[in-house]
């Protein structure tokens, strides 16, 4: 697997002006707020989301002025989202260091992702880019109802692999999408190419999430997670669906049992984990996962060779191969 700072080789230099960029647009006449915004560019991560802009970008003409402001509306759009995430998860912490909402609790936190977003939407309005605007605005509507599908469904363990997948295409694959959706509209490309790159976004979100939720059952997970997170949340994941239907039908009802009280009891948090690694669920979903990464590398073939085209399709294999 390619390593990130040799994917990153051929957007390196837009990638650091972006850093300056993003932290200039990023600010708040509020001292308070000023301070909650710092704290967030400390914790920013790998910048995944504006490398699948930029790179999206220079396959379908070229970076520009325009894909900055994308890249930029996408990472406040991310950042907002994995704030609000903690608070409707109550996380301590984010990254290996205390959460947001730890340090100013719901209210703050809240009202510090509510202003990025705002930030976001005047930056689009400021820029005129209004078509962007409504890209960004579909897939907020999109992660929202598929986080508040998720919790719906988490009241009950009858949810199949069609469902689930309704549910990541919403809360995960939408954002991807969007950040190579925006990054080809950004340098010209036609109607075509921008839905093309769309749906390569989304197939490439629809096996992170499949990765991350086979993460939750590894052995030795990474620094700051803990295995059997979504078994105490009572997330029905792609792991956990194909287990279940790998047992015979009158020993179901046990393992439902079994994941109900895993997400309160320790002991049974435990066996659910053995129960899901001694099955094919961790196997299958694998499987899946190539399957969603093929689709997703195959709709490179519809653009010409580039130094940005191997590095999306590496960095859709690091997504996709991560340990942690």
């Amino acid at each position: 697997m390619a390593k990130l700072s040799d994917i990153q080789a051929p957007i390196r230099g837009d990638l650091q002006a972006f850093n300056a960029y993003f932290e200039s647009v990023l600010h708040a006449p509020s001292r308070t707020m000023q301070y909650a915004l710092r704290y967030v560019l400390r914790r920013r991560g790998k910048q995944l989301r504006p490398m699948l802009v930029y790179l999206s970008a220079g396959i379908c003409g070229g970076i520009r002025e325009e894909t900055s402001v994308a890249a930029a509306m996408v990472e406040m759009v991310h950042s907002a989202s994995l704030i609000h995430d903690d608070v409707v998860d109550q996380a301590d912490m984010r990254r290996g260091l205390p959460s947001l909402y730890r340090i100013w609790k719901a209210k703050g936190a809240v009202l510090t992702g509510d202003y990025m977003l705002a930030q976001g939407l005047r930056l689009a309005v400021e820029s005129g880019q209004y078509e962007l605007l409504g890209f960004i605005n579909a897939a907020v509507q999109q992660m929202s109802i598929g986080e508040l599908e998720q919790l719906r469904r988490a009241r009950k363990l009858r949810v199949d692999e069609v469902g689930y997948y309704d549910v990541i295409r919403g809360k995960t694959a939408a954002l991807l999408a969007v950040c190579t959706q925006s990054g080809a509209h950004s340098a010209g490309a036609s109607p075509e190419q921008v839905e093309r790159m769309r749906q390569l976004g989304e197939y490439i979100g629809m096996a992170f999430q499949i990765r991350d939720d086979i993460l939750d059952f590894a052995e030795h997970p990474g620094i700051g997670k803990s295995s059997g997170n979504d078994l105490k949340e009572g997330k029905m994941t792609l792991p956990i669906i194909y287990a279940l239907e790998g047992v015979d039908p009158k020993e179901r009802r046990g393992y439902e049992r079994l994941l109900l009280r895993a997400r309160k009891d320790a002991k049974a948090r435990s066996e659910a984990l053995t129960f899901v690694r001694q099955s094919e669920g961790i196997a299958r979903s694998e499987e899946k996962v190539r399957e969603f990464t093929q689709m997703a590398v195959a709709l490179l073939d519809d653009f010409p060779p580039s130094a940005y085209a191997d590095s999306l399709r590496a960095l859709a294999e690091y997504l996709v191969q991560r340990k942690k």
